[in-house]
C-alpha cells in the first residue's frame, strides 16, 4: 500500500492555513478568540491521539482519563518545583506507560469488550481523583499551578500562550501524519481493514493496536498536562467521560481518514459550546444530533466530502484532456 501523493497545490494550502494561525493574535478582535485558539490546538492534539487509535481499528472511551492522568503528574510534580516544561514530557510517558500496560491486556479483547474496560478506566481515574484529597485536592482540584517558562519566558498571559500550543499541536500533526505513511501506520490500517486477514500475513496485530492505543494515550497526556499549565487548575471534573464523547464527536465528525478529518472536526465543534453557552442544558443533545446527521448523512466525515471533490475535479480534469487529445 503506497501512501498517497501530496499535491504542490496542498502545500500552499497548508502554508496558507499555519500562516493564517500564526497570525491570529495579531487580527483577532479580542482576547476570547485567541483561547478559543489555544483551546482548538490542545482539543486537536487529543483528537490526534484518539485518531491513531482508531487508525487501528479501536476507539477510546477512556481517552479522557489518560488526559487527567497527565494533568494531574504535570501539575503535582511542578508544583513541587519541577520544570513545567519537563514535566509535560514526564506527563505523556507516565499516561503512554499506563496504556502500554493496560492495552497489553485489554486490547486481546474484541468488540465492545475493549470499549466498555477503555471507559471503566476513565472512570476510575476520576473516583481516584476524588477519593486521594490529601493529593490531588479532590473536588476542588489543584490551584496556582504554576505556567510554562522557556528559557525565562513565562507564559502567562493568552497571546503568550498560543503560540507554543500552536506549535505543540502542528507537530503533533505533522508527526502523525508521518506515522500514517510509514509501514508502522500501514499495519495499523490493515488491521483496522481485516485483523484475521492481516495476521495470517504475519503481522502481530496485538501488538500493532499496543503501539497505537500507548502512542495515542501518551499524547492526550501530553495535552492535559498542557491543557493544566493554560488554565493553571485541574480538577477531577476537568476530563470527565463527556469529555471523551466530545472528542470521539470531533473524530467521526471530521472524519477517521487521515490528518485532515481531526482538524475539520476540532475547527466546526469547538466553537460549539461557547456557542451554546445559553443553553447549558442542551449541549450534549444538540452534540448528539450532530453526531447522528453525521453519521446519516456523512458517515465518513466532513474532510470526506473535501476528498469527494478534489476527485471529481481530478476526473474532471483528465476527461477535458483525454477529450482535447481526440480532437484532430
Amino acid at each position: 500500500m503506497n501512501p498517497p501523493t501530496t499535491k504542490p497545490m496542498s502545500y500552499v494550502g497548508i502554508a496558507v492555513a499555519v500562516g493564517l494561525a500564526v497570525l491570529l493574535p495579531w487580527f483577532a478582535p479580542n482576547q476570547f478568540y485567541v483561547h478559543l485558539a489555544t483551546v482548538g490546538c490542545i482539543n486537536l492534539m487529543l483528537v490526534l491521539g484518539l485518531a491513531i487509535i482508531a487508525r487501528a481499528g479501536q476507539l477510546s472511551m477512556g481517552h479522557g482519563g489518560f488526559a487527567l492522568v497527565g494533568g494531574y503528574v504535570s501539575a503535582l510534580l511542578s508544583m513541587k518545583g519541577w520544570p513545567p516544561l519537563l514535566t509535560l514530557f514526564i506527563a505523556a510517558v507516565v499516561a503512554a506507560v499506563i496504556a502500554a500496560a493496560l492495552g497489553w491486556i485489554i486490547l486481546r479483547l474484541r468488540g465492545v469488550y475493549f470499549v466498555l474496560v477503555a471507559f471503566a478506566f476513565s472512570q476510575i481515574a476520576v473516583l481516584l481523583a476524588l477519593d486521594m484529597s490529601s493529593i490531588t485536592g479532590g473536588a476542588n482540584g489543584l490551584v496556582g499551578v504554576p505556567p510554562i517558562s522557556i528559557f525565562g519566558y513565562v507564559l502567562r498571559a493568552k497571546p503568550q500562550f498560543y503560540p507554543f500550543a500552536l506549535v505543540c499541536a502542528l507537530t503533533t500533526l505533522l508527526l502523525t501524519w508521518l506515522l500514517y505513511r510509514s509501514p508502522l501506520g500501514t499495519m495499523m490500517a490493515a488491521t483496522a481493514e481485516n485483523q484475521r486477514l492481516t495476521e495470517s500475513s504475519g503481522i502481530d496485530t496485538h501488538r500493532v493496536q499496543v503501539i497505537a492505543f500507548t502512542v495515542g494515550s501518551g499524547i492526550a497526556g501530553f495535552a492535559g498536562a498542557l491543557s493544566t499549565h493554560y488554565l493553571r487548575f485541574i480538577s477531577p471534573d476537568s476530563y470527565t467521560f463527556w469529555e471523551s464523547v466530545s472528542y470521539l464527536t470531533m473524530l467521526v465528525v471530521g472524519g477517521r481518514d487521515g490528518v485532515l478529518g481531526p482538524v475539520v472536526g476540532v475547527v466546526v465543534l469547538t466553537p460549539l459550546p461557547e456557542l451554546l453557552r445559553s443553553t447549558e442544558g442542551l449541549q450534549h443533545i444538540i452534540y448528539g444530533a450532530v453526531l447522528v446527521l453525521c453519521l446519516m448523512f456523512v458517515p465518513n466525515g466532513l474532510a470526506s466530502l473535501i476528498q469527494t471533490w478534489r476527485s471529481r475535479q481530478r476526473v474532471a480534469t483528465t476527461g477535458a484532456a483525454r477529450v482535447a487529445e481526440e480532437v484532430p
